[in-house]
């Protein structure tokens, strides 16, 4: 019997340990803090708490770390995951060392980006949790509801720039069930001139609350800050922009309301 009793064990798969990360990003903060309980973050990026970043109110007192290899190899992650974060040479490094790289890829819609939660929360270990994330994702998005009349929506930024349909701002204005007014299908240059002679029923601001970025920009003209001012417009919020994922949706319901 102890004979069978030991084949059997050998038998069971054994769990693996849970992972213990550190994230090199602001976008791959959210999905470790939005993913994983305290105990398994060994530390976040610098930006951890930046105004941009979704969960910031989550952070706590979770130390944010340089994404240089002595701090990482210091703190014996079992993983890092990041989206841009950490130059080649680092990641290199990391891998000869045994420490997993858990790569965050970008995403340009809804379904990519549940799709994308999906499968970093399955890297992590905790399928469910992400499982958990998506499905928030889709009540949200179905709460938006269909506007009776949709608006005409200009995106712009302080930098000049507005977007088209094809990029993840293109697909959040979409959600809301308005019409994105754009003259390209990705991110282009919009002069104050051209902001001018378009015509829309609302202004979708991105980044307007970034005091740096206002400094000297196209969007600072006084003409195009008379016109914004005096036409209805709203600004979305920066979380919502600065990383395209599944959390945007959250606030979209919000959003698409200020829209009508």
């Amino acid at each position: 019997m102890k004979i069978i009793a030991f084949w059997l064990c050998l038998a069971v798969p054994v769990s693996a340990a849970p992972l213990r990360v550190v994230s090199l990003d602001m976008c791959a903060d959210q999905y470790v803090l939005a993913l994983l309980p305290k105990d398994r973050i060994a530390g976040l990026s610098l930006r951890a708490r930046h105004q941009d970043a979704y969960f910031r109110d989550r952070v706590g007192d979770l130390p944010l770390r340089r994404a240089t290899l002595e701090t990482l190899l210091a703190v014996k992650p079992d993983a890092v995951v990041r989206t841009w974060g950490g130059d080649a040479k680092l990641l290199k490094g990391l891998e000869a060392r045994g420490i997993k790289i858990i790569q965050i890829n970008d995403v340009n819609n809804f379904s990519q980006a549940a799709d994308e939660v999906k499968s970093v929360a399955q890297s992590l270990g905790v399928p469910q949790v992400g499982l958990r994330e998506t499905a928030r994702m889709s009540a949200a998005l179905t709460a938006i509801g269909t506007p009776a009349k949709p608006r005409r929506v200009l995106y712009y930024t302080p930098s000049g720039f507005s977007a088209g349909r094809s990029t993840w701002v293109g697909q959040l204005i979409a959600a809301t069930g308005n019409e994105l007014v754009a003259g390209q299908d990705f991110f282009y240059y919009l002069s104050p001139e051209t902001f001018l002679s378009a015509r829309a029923d609302v202004y979708a601001l991105g980044f307007y609350a970034d005091a740096y970025a206002m400094r000297r920009a196209p969007g600072r003209h006084p003409l195009v800050r008379e016109r914004i001012n005096k036409a209805p417009h709203v600004t979305i919020p920066s979380p919502m922009l600065a990383c395209s994922a599944w959390y945007a949706a959250f606030d979209l319901p919000k959003l698409a309301e200020r829209l009508r």
